[in-house]
């Protein structure tokens, strides 16, 4: 079983990598003013992750926790399709892609289990503040892509999906505040 430090800094470098993609997406859209800083939002807003897990893994780690055994799990086969799914991104983007193309694989990114792994984590660890701030981001960010969907993209499945991953971000944000 993984210990806390081993799944923190698994998922701390894939919201890494994800930050990356959002910033390459700013800088491949950077002549669009409203699509740059959309998506330099959204790298920001990763980044703001990142530093959520890395100040609960400094709390843990002078409380003496970080070494014991994981609460959540993180399984080498989810962290491997995650990461292909950002090199894959990323080599997109290198090579240039529509708008159309980055909202579909920021999509595919945001419905992964990464969102999910951090909140778990953070509800186990007892950041329950840190936890919701998190989920608010995420639930604002996803309304934020749903809505560049409907703008940039004429794919009303694409919409869909990104409204029922918002619903449902949103319930589970709702649902926590609620105890």
């Amino acid at each position: 079983m993984p210990t806390t430090r081993e799944v923190l800094q698994a998922t701390i470098a894939l919201e890494k990598r994800s930050m990356a993609l959002y910033a390459r997406f700013a800088k491949t859209f950077a002549t669009h003013p409203r699509l740059h800083e959309f998506w330099f939002g959204m790298a920001r807003d990763e980044a703001r992750h990142v530093g959520a897990l890395d100040l609960v893994a400094t709390v843990l780690d002078f409380e003496g926790m970080l070494d014991r055994p994981s609460p959540v799990a993180l399984d080498d086969a989810t962290v491997a399709r995650l990461a292909a799914l950002l090199e894959r991104g990323a080599r997109e983007a290198a090579s240039g892609l529509a708008i159309e193309r980055a909202l579909a694989l920021a999509l595919e990114v945001e419905e992964t289990e990464l969102e999910d792994k951090v909140g778990d984590l953070l509800k186990a660890l007892q950041q329950h503040d840190e936890y919701e701030r998190c989920m608010r981001l995420l639930v604002h960010d996803l309304g934020e892509l749903s809505y560049m969907i409907e703008q940039y993209c004429q794919d009303p499945a694409l919409l869909q999906r990104c409204d029922e991953l918002v619903n449902h971000h949103a319930e589970t944000l709702r649902l926590s505040a609620a105890h």
